[in-house]
């Protein structure tokens, strides 16, 4: 029963749907009377909805008949579409990396729904809490990671699958990286570059100069692997690095260190920075996917000064490396912060440095 305040006798007004196999099509009911007690009795439209349209709301049926195996930095990836455009998505991104590690695959399901919306969404939120991930624009467009399972599944709309660049970035990129982190790496905001097998780790914050410290390198002979975004694999007692090798983005400015890139174009990116985007293939750069790391590079980008190289302090160096490690399970941050401490018994070094020639001269003496 239910009461006001003053003990006099209320009723609420309910709508229950009902899925029922006899009465299939959804219709209105008026004759079915529910009853509280002490509450006269009233009768209640109930809806029914017939399995089509319940399933309809949930998309829980939808077929995915468009599957491929991708290795993106050489792990194995499960896709499964029911849009060709989201495969040769994945393709862009992945297409070019081969099996490198033997590894549980991980698996990304993507459904592309006919959802009437000509805009692209906005850009998306992660949200995180123990083995779960949510990367969410709208209703209509959102990942949910599971990476206790190692397994994610998402909606987008046809005119976000239309979109290469921003599927790719938001909705294929994002929830296979945060997969791929959780699983086996751990990030470092830095660029990678080896000499005859020896890596040198690149780091720093925004606007340090690695990119076009990596690009100066690659110019001068030494194998790139990396622009900006580097993985230690965590498994295993050494200190192997991977990332992206084919391809590179620098910033316009860029233009006026390396002649070569006048003519390069300069785009919008869905992040809302303007970068040139190249193909190293293109350059004919040397490329690896992934090198052991024997040096690790603070830079420290000035005005003015000659070019300078000295030891850094590793508990410094430890502390700059962690922050990257924001979220996941306790074991898997515990993982992580052992393949950082690892990295401590490479050299750890700090490069001052105003003029790139003289910034690769010092790294070539390594």
């Amino acid at each position: 029963m239910i009461s006001r305040v003053d003990g006099s006798a209320m009723c609420r007004r309910c709508i229950f749907a009902v899925k029922s196999p006899i009465l299939g099509l959804k219709r209105w009911i008026s004759s079915i009377r529910i009853t509280y007690s002490e509450i006269e009795t009233l009768p209640m439209p109930v809806e029914i909805e017939s399995p089509s349209a319940v399933d309809d709301i949930f998309l829980h049926d939808t077929l995915l008949p468009h599957r491929a195996t991708f290795f993106p930095l050489g792990f194995p990836l499960e896709l499964a579409t029911n849009s060709e455009a989201v495969i040769a998505a994945a393709r862009q991104s992945w297409g070019i990396f081969g099996a490198a590690h033997e590894e549980p695959p991980l698996s990304l399901c993507l459904t592309v729904t006919e959802h009437d919306d000509e805009r692209l969404p906005a850009r998306p939120k992660f949200r995180s809490h123990g083995h779960l991930m949510s990367i969410v624009s709208d209703a209509w467009n959102q990942v949910m990671c599971d990476f206790s399972r190692g397994c994610a599944y998402g909606w987008v709309t046809r005119r976000v699958a239309e979109d290469a660049e921003f599927l790719r970035l938001r909705f294929l990129e994002a929830p296979a990286m945060s997969m791929l982190v959780e699983a086996y790496l751990a990030p470092i905001h830095a660029a990678l570059v080896a000499r005859e097998g020896r890596g040198a780790l690149l780091c720093g914050d925004s606007r340090a100069g690695k990119s076009s410290l990596a690009y100066a390198c690659a110019r001068s002979g030494w194998t790139f692997v990396s622009d900006d975004g580097t993985f230690l694999v965590r498994n295993g007692a050494g200190r192997y690095g991977v990332g992206n090798p084919y391809n590179m983005r620098l910033r316009e400015d860029a233009k006026s260190l390396f002649p070569e890139l006048e003519n390069c174009r300069v785009g919008p990116r869905p992040n809302g920075q303007h970068a040139m985007e190249l193909q190293t293939r293109e350059l004919a750069f040397s490329t690896a996917e992934g090198c052991p790391i024997d040096h690790v590079v603070f830079l420290r980008r000035g005005r003015s000064g000659r070019a300078r190289i000295n030891r850094f302090e590793a508990s410094e160096a430890l502390a700059w490396l962690e922050r990257a490690a924001f979220y996941g399970r306790a074991d898997v941050q515990a993982s992580r912060g052992q393949a950082y401490r690892r990295l401590l018994d490479a050299g750890i070094w700090e490069l001052h440095y105003s003029n790139l020639p003289d910034a690769v001269e010092l790294l070539d003496q390594l």
